[in-house]
């Protein structure tokens, strides 16, 4: 409970939906944020090298994120709040600006020559970013409990990023790798839908539609055991990257990391403000946009790129590096989006 104390206290200070000039606040929140994840990253790498916590449990920690930590936000910020047609807006702006990125990415690496299992892997890392794991994180932390604003960062992760990575990123993927496993589009479809994140986003917006009376004991308890376990988000995303972080050799990757870096990193989360600056999007969900373009390349985009035939090592090379990167990279966007 201790941990999660601290997080409560350290991330109270959370700005209201009106834009009232909480810009130095919201950027003093993401640089806190990302002092704790650091932190976090730290302590994962120091008991890995201790053997505390073994390499191969890497995969318990990121499961426990996609199968618990991660259903358990998105059903908790969706059940709470109804639900507005318009918070699609940013799940199609978010999904615009990775599909544009993705293009460019295909383009360019086609002019570089790449290899065609290396150019699978860069076009998914380029545009699919880490914005239901590393980005719910972050905004969790500067948000705070705001039902509200989580839920619109919920719907854009979810049906902006995930549910197109699982669908075209999957054809894309197959495209590229050429595996040697025939690809089962439907399987691949039917697997997505049955995953904890998809139920628990179907169940939160049917309990949004129905209007659960909030002022319940069992909701209210129900509310509470979800919480605890949303906001264990941090710790698990944090320890899942410090137990893959490596030394990294850059002969072979020099290129696409130079491509993926420069437009995952930089062009995604400009591209975004352009977006919503052409859709007329407030200032806080511009905000939001931005920050979530900004996330480093995702693990999901890494996984189904090597599932597929794509180039593993060179998906998840770029990985880590653009993880790396975007500790410099983020704050800077926030500071500039803020």
């Amino acid at each position: 409970m201790l941990r999660f104390e601290v997080q409560s206290s350290l991330f109270q200070r959370q700005p209201s939906l009106s834009n009232d000039g909480n810009c130095g606040l919201q950027l003093e929140s993401l640089i806190d944020s990302f002092i704790v994840m650091l932190a976090l990253i730290g302590s994962a790498v120091w008991l890995r090298k201790r053997s505390v916590v073994k390499e191969g449990e890497q995969a318990v920690f990121a499961r426990l994120v996609t199968d618990f930590a991660l259903p358990a936000l998105i059903f908790l910020s969706l059940s709470r709040e109804p639900i507005d047609p318009s918070k699609f807006k940013l799940a199609f702006a978010l999904f615009l600006a990775i599909a544009i990125v993705m293009v460019v990415a295909w383009i360019i690496g086609s002019w570089m020559r790449l290899e065609r299992h290396v150019l699978g892997s860069v076009i998914l890392v380029a545009g699919v970013g880490s914005t239901s794991t590393l980005g719910y994180s972050i905004l969790q932390n500067i948000y705070g409990d705001n039902a509200e604003i989580m839920s619109e960062v919920v719907i854009m992760g979810e049906v902006g990023v995930i549910l197109p990575l699982m669908t075209v990123g999957v054809a894309i993927a197959s495209y590229f790798g050429g595996s040697q496993e025939e690809v089962n589009i439907r399987d691949a479809a039917l697997k997505f839908v049955r995953s904890p994140i998809v139920i628990a986003l179907l169940l939160g917006l049917t309990a949004s539609a129905i209007g659960i009376p909030q002022d319940h004991r069992a909701v209210e308890l129900l509310n509470n055991v979800l919480r605890i376990a949303s906001n264990s988000l941090t710790f698990l995303v944090a320890f899942t990257i410090g137990l893959m972080l490596r030394p990294i050799s850059l002969a072979r990757i020099a290129y696409p990391l130079l491509l993926v870096s420069i437009l995952k990193l930089i062009v995604e989360p400009l591209l975004a403000g352009v977006i919503a600056n052409a859709m007329d999007l407030p200032e806080l969900e511009e905000n939001i946009l931005i920050l979530e373009a900004a996330m480093p390349s995702g693990a999901l985009a890494a996984v189904i790129a090597a599932r597929y035939g794509c180039d593993a090592a060179i998906a998840s090379a770029l990985l880590v590096a653009t993880f790396a990167l975007s500790l410099i990279a983020i704050p800077v966007i926030g500071y500039i989006a803020l």
